[in-house]
């Protein structure tokens, strides 16, 4: 064989079934191989043709198998918290016991949660009472607003339009009583000149020795007529006409001012009646503080709810950690235990990138668990590799273990044998027959006593034999061992096995 033909390594032994079979005979192997040893001796010296060993190529089945290990975990874990704040009354598990689905694990001192939850009622029942009374009031407050501003505009309108008319009935009698005046001011400037006149006439009668009666008469009756002008201007208020025109404005001016008043009655009522009603902002507050203590209320009514139940385990298993301690107070959502299945595990193996190449979720392999054996199947490959005890990237494969008991530990290591594929009925020569050049594998046929190189197309392999899916065919003689190198033409002696 030259430098660039070298024979397939078989692969490292496995763990797990091996289909090992007894090719040679030990006797029998030594006396082929110093009658080997004498033929190639005498084939040098061109004497015979060189033996070498052979054995037919056959029909079977093959599987390969890919062996790791690995640590036994659990495939559901559940860590424990504390469903409320409470104190530990009794701890009834420690790390390694075994519990049963439904045991009671943990209980807790309910007595001060059932404070909480009563405060937490009258807190609610306060809420609910103050906003029942702030929305009263304030719909109270709404209704006499209302009240206050239904007609308001309307009245203050009324107001204007009697002002504006008393205003004209005061025009009015302005107007009359300036009138008034200036007429009696007018008759009043007459009578005083008629009165200058007569007096003058009275001067000249006297002076003629005139008769002055009718003269005096009349000055007597001008000096009366003027009298009453006079008189009449200082009673002016006393004028009927006008009197009854203040009346009149007396009246309306009463009007206006009841007006006045039951409009800033409305106004100190809206005002006063206004800051009462809680607008939306304030009714959603009042509404947020009722739901805040419900929630509270609800919530403290849980939490005794659910520790006066303790803590039971939800599926059976080993609890592997304890946080909790018994007496001790705990707030709510502090870790008390974790508690492993012991009926749900799976063992966690280390992939070469070699072997990940094979091994695919959903395979099935035999677990091997403390001597016990149990089925598994490929049930997740990481998809990101990490880096083991040597440094070398690997990918880590959980096998799921399908018919688990309870010699099940968690925690050892577990060996498991990946069936990665399967060939039957194929075409089979020993892992010794398989050579590889740089144009790829090959076998040494025999053939007419004469030396053939076929290439093959190989496939899967176990620890002894080679599926050939193509080149070889079942019955075909292939070299599987010789003490020479071979070359293709060389005639030689077949020695089955």
């Amino acid at each position: 064989m030259s430098e660039l033909t070298k024979k397939r390594q078989k692969p490292a032994p496995k763990t797990g079934k091996r289909r090992l079979k007894k090719r040679y005979v030990a006797l029998g192997l030594v006396a082929v191989l110093a009658l080997g040893a004498f033929v190639y001796s005498n084939a040098m010296s061109g004497k015979a043709a060189l033996p070498v060993t052979c054995t037919a190529a056959m029909t079977g089945d093959v599987e390969e198998n890919i062996s790791a290990s690995g640590k036994v975990q659990s495939a559901n874990a559940k860590t424990y918290f504390a469903p409320a704040g409470a104190t530990i009354a009794e701890l009834n598990v420690s790390v390694g016991d075994e519990v049963k689905e439904g045991d009671l694990l943990l209980t807790f001192d309910t007595s001060e949660l059932e404070q909480n939850k009563q405060k937490a009622d009258l807190e609610a029942s306060q809420a609910a009472n103050s906003y029942q009374s702030a929305m009263q009031e304030s719909n109270e407050n709404q209704n006499e607003y209302s009240d206050a501003t239904i007609g308001l505009d309307e009245l203050k309108q009324m107001k204007a339009n009697q002002e504006q008319y008393v205003q004209g009935l005061k025009y009015e009698l302005e107007d009359d009583t300036s009138e008034k005046k200036e007429d009696l001011k007018q008759w009043s400037t007459q009578l005083q000149k008629e009165l200058d006149y007569q007096n003058r006439k009275l001067a000249e009668k006297q002076a003629a020795g005139r008769d002055t009666e009718n003269t005096e008469e009349v000055i007597e009756s001008v000096q009366g007529q003027l009298y009453d002008v006079q008189n009449e201007l200082e009673m002016l208020e006393n004028d009927e006409n006008l009197k009854q025109k203040q009346r009149l404005i007396d009246l309306e001016e009463k009007k206006l001012s009841d007006m006045e008043e039951e409009i800033s009655r409305r106004e100190s009522k809206q005002t006063s009646s206004e800051s009462g009603i809680l607008n939306g902002y304030a009714q959603a507050e009042k509404r947020i503080s009722v739901e805040s203590a419900n929630l509270s209320a609800q919530q403290a009514a849980e939490d005794l709810a659910v520790a006066s139940q303790g803590v039971t385990a939800e599926f059976s298993g080993i609890v592997t950690e304890v946080s909790a301690v018994e007496g001790a107070s705990v707030t709510k959502g502090a870790q008390l235990f974790t508690v492993q299945s012991n009926r749900e595990v799976k063992v966690t193996v280390e992939l070469s990138k070699y072997d990940l190449e094979k091994v695919t979720e959903g395979q099935e392999a035999d677990v091997t668990i403390a001597g016990a054996a149990y089925r598994g199947k490929v049930e997740k490959i990481s998809r990101m590799a990490e880096n083991n005890a040597q440094n070398t990237p690997v990918v880590k494969a959980d096998i799921r273990i399908e018919n688990p008991d309870g010699n099940v530990f968690l925690g050892v290591e577990g060996k498991a044998d990946i069936h990665t594929a399967k060939a039957e009925g194929a075409v089979l020569v020993p892992y010794e027959a398989v050579n590889t050049d740089k144009d790829g594998d090959f076998c040494y046929l025999v053939k007419d006593g004469v030396i053939v190189k076929q290439p093959v197309v190989t496939g899967i392999s176990d620890d002894t034999d080679v599926e050939i899916r193509e080149g070889i065919q079942a019955g075909d003689m292939v070299v599987t061992g010789t003490g020479a190198n071979l070359t293709e033409g060389m005639q030689v002696v077949p020695i089955t096995q």
